[in-house]
């Protein structure tokens, strides 16, 4: 039930009381294993999906089908928000933990929408800061070399991380799963971590990489501001 929910960053408490209890009826909160598809670049869009629990990438693929990562998300988040109606995804989402996730219908979506103007302009806003977000990066990574754009990647791996705690945390993608995230491969990955782990800037157990002292990561970018304050 949503309003036995613990997750107090989820949109939809924006709604009134009565509506968060007419969602609740209606919506589907599946279990999600980790690495399974939340829906496929060129479904139909059937409503919209708030994450509850868990982390989440986004993906598109070009004509060759390689993989991009546009951007990640975690609890609190919404996904499909970028599609409305009997469209179809440019884009494709992707567990990256265990993840449970409510999915609501698009008429119940839109008669939300109508009745509760607080929830529609939070989603609005919702969706400006992640756009916003997403223009930052592309606009930095364009100017970056390699060793600052994973850097840049990992701090933002940080930030949507259900396992940050204040100024350190642990990060389980792989070397290839980074690099989908800033567009570069996995060996130009691995030689960054390997530099940065010298320069006991992070380091390494077995495949996750701990991040002791996020400060210090945004420190090495500060010339980037505008890439560490959003």
């Amino acid at each position: 039930m949503c309003l036995e929910c613990c997750n107090q960053s989820c949109l939809i408490n924006n709604c009134t009381l009565d509506w968060i209890e007419k969602i609740s009826s209606k919506k589907n909160t599946p279990h999600y294993p980790k690495n399974q598809f939340i829906f496929f670049e060129g479904s139909l869009v059937m409503g919209a999906y708030f994450i509850k629990r868990g982390q989440v990438k986004i993906i598109s693929s070009n004509i060759n089908g390689k993989e991009q990562t546009v951007r990640l998300a975690k609890e609190g988040h919404m996904l499909g928000h970028t599609a409305f109606g009997l469209e179809k995804y440019s884009i494709g989402a992707v567990t990256l933990s265990e993840s449970e996730i409510c999915f609501v219908d698009n008429r119940t979506l839109q008669e939300a929408f109508l009745e509760n103007p607080k929830f529609t302009i939070e989603v609005m806003r919702f969706y400006s800061r992640e756009l916003r977000k997403s223009e930052i990066r592309t606009k930095c990574l364009a100017m970056m070399n390699n060793e600052e754009k994973v850097i840049l990647g990992l701090l933002y791996i940080a930030e949507t991380s259900t396992d940050q705690n204040s100024n350190q945390t642990k990060i389980y993608l792989s070397r290839q799963e980074i690099a989908q995230i800033i567009g570069t491969n996995s060996e130009q990955v691995s030689r960054v971590i390997s530099i940065l782990r010298k320069d006991k800037l992070l380091d390494t157990e077995d495949r996750t990489i701990v991040l002791h002292d996020l400060e210090a990561l945004k420190a090495t970018l500060s010339h980037y501001c505008i890439a560490i304050e959003y």
